[in-house]
């Protein structure tokens, strides 16, 4: 036997077993990739190891690489997915308006977005009765800018 038969399960165990460490090095940047296909290594090389057959090693892990890539990467990175919901106070941004109070430049007015009143601030003048859009939101004023609706 050839010393490539006899420790090729070996090597890719250590390869799998590497790229699984390097993961931990590197954090989740690369959404678990290094560590399935590490797996992978370590898996195929484990399963072949009776066999003494680097053919088959390297059968085995390209199918169970190409399996993971194909296949379960695709749940693996949605299930890690972070969901970005707006809620609360965050979910007023991008609602339409009435200006209540005039706004200036220099002075904050008053703003009521659906049954709520608010502070709000703007880079341009906006007069009572505009309609406005709710671009953002710092503490309890809202930044806005006037839209075609209104007076």
């Amino acid at each position: 036997m050839e010393f490539i038969d006899m420790w090729l399960w070996l090597i890719l165990a250590a390869v799998g077993l590497l790229l699984a460490v390097t993961e931990l090095f590197i954090g989740v940047d690369t959404g678990l990739d290094l560590v399935f296909i590490g797996s992978s290594f370590v898996a195929g090389g484990l399963v072949t190891w009776p066999f003494h057959s680097w053919v088959l090693s390297v059968v085995v892990v390209c199918i169970i690489c190409i399996a993971y890539v194909a296949i379960g990467r695709r749940y693996v990175h949605r299930w890690r997915a972070v969901k970005t919901e707006r809620t609360n106070v965050d979910a007023i941004i991008g609602k339409r308006g009435i200006v209540l109070r005039n706004i200036n430049t220099s002075v904050n007015g008053l703003v009521k977005v659906g049954n709520e009143q608010w502070h709000a601030t703007a880079s341009e003048e906006i007069k009572e009765g505009s309609e406005i859009e709710v671009m953002a939101i710092n503490g309890v004023t809202l930044t806005v800018r006037k839209t075609g609706g209104g007076k």
